[in-house]
């Protein structure tokens, strides 16, 4: 009322019915029982005011409607809000956890929820595609890994599976692979993991006593897939962009609160301009594109650039390190790795193979397809 707000029925009256549903609720919960007498003289104030003769209509969708309300109904329902929160001992603010707190929840429910907000608005018609994609998304069968909890994880759990113990005995390392989650998604899943392990090592800081942090690094292999450098006066980010610039505020904050970042990729020109000028150190890896070379040329001071020359010709395993790990660029070869270590991206034996010489090791296509339908 102070604010001068009049009281259209489409908009006053769903949030009226809304709040007296809350009501109702109360005082079917035990834990209100002692204040029952208050909240059923509120719920009556509520009741008479949604009720009163000639304040509803019938909508040709089949649901209420609402004409305006008068300012002395809505004085009478301040009256009994006062006189209850006085009783319940004072007013009492909302700590419900909100949309960012990562706490499980059912999809359906979700659901629902959305179903019942559009229904309080005047037109309900603008959220059906919102609803209509959302349950697409979570009836697709791929999504059941990311959405279904059948294991019944906790936080806590996630934190020591993923994060590890903070213990300086134990070390954890985590591989997450994402090469089979929907390409619809995969920006959203990668985002939603680091801002979880970002905020979880700001709030160990926070609640360390000696407000010590816990040492992690997150390793992104083909980064320019997340860190992808995007145009900054677009109005509407595209979910690419908003994991990019998850990325972009660990790099530049993360190093506070013990949080690292390794980018590997192919492509550094399509990498965030953000994120490449927060690195201080760089292994440079045989690189034949124009474009990238330029970009890495802008790391070396002019009488260095020459080194830079050697770049498209090197051979495996060569690489030229240069930063705050050395004083001076230098030319390094990655140690061996025991056959059991190495990464599999070996060249593929065409002529091997096609000649002969050499047999795959899956000989049939049925266990790809049973893998591929969730065959057992």
């Amino acid at each position: 009322m102070r604010s001068g707000n009049s009281y259209e029925g489409w908009k006053f009256g769903p949030k009226l019915a809304t709040m007296a549903n809350d009501i109702e609720c109360c005082l079917n919960n035990p834990e209100y029982q002692p204040y029952v007498q208050l909240l059923n003289l509120l719920l009556q104030n509520f009741q008479n005011t949604l009720q009163r003769l000639g304040q509803t209509y019938r909508k040709n969708t089949g649901d209420i409607g609402y004409y305006n309300f008068l300012a002395i109904d809505i004085e009478s329902i301040i009256v009994a809000l006062e006189k209850t929160l006085q009783g319940l001992g004072g007013i009492v603010f909302c700590q419900d956890p909100h949309e960012d707190t990562p706490i499980a929840f059912d999809g359906d429910i979700f659901i629902t929820h959305l179903e019942e907000l559009a229904n309080q608005e005047s037109s309900p018609q603008y959220h059906d595609s919102l609803i209509a994609r959302t349950r697409s998304l979570l009836s697709d069968t791929r999504m059941n890994n990311i959405i279904e909890n059948k294991t019944g994880a906790t936080l806590d759990q996630w934190l020591i599976d993923y994060v590890g113990v903070p213990d300086t005995h134990t070390h954890n390392i985590t591989i997450i692979d994402l090469s089979l989650v929907p390409s619809e998604i995969i920006h959203l899943v990668t985002s939603v993991i680091a801002r979880m392990i970002f905020e979880a090592l700001q709030r160990y800081r926070r609640l360390s006593p000696d407000h010590k942090v816990l040492p992690t690094v997150l390793v992104m292999e083909e980064a320019h897939t997340f860190v992808r450098r995007y145009k900054d006066d677009v109005e509407n980010q595209d979910l690419s962009a908003v994991c990019c610039q998850v990325f972009e505020k660990i790099a530049r904050e993360g190093r506070k609160f013990g949080l690292g970042l390794v980018v590997s990729s192919q492509r550094p020109s399509e990498l965030s301009p953000t994120v490449l000028s927060q690195g201080n150190t760089f292994l440079l890896h045989r690189i034949s594109n124009d474009r990238d070379q330029e970009l890495v040329q802008k790391f070396l001071p002019d009488n260095l650039k020459g080194l830079l020359r050697d770049l498209p010709t090197l051979s495996s395993q060569n690489a030229i390190l240069l930063g705050w790990a050395a004083e001076l660029p230098v030319l390094v070869r990655i140690n061996d790795l025991p056959k059991t270590q190495q990464p599999l991206s070996d060249d593929p034996k065409f002529w091997e193979v096609w000649t002969g010489q050499e047999v795959p090791d899956l000989k049939e296509w049925q266990t790809v397809a049973n893998d591929w339908q969730n065959k057992q």
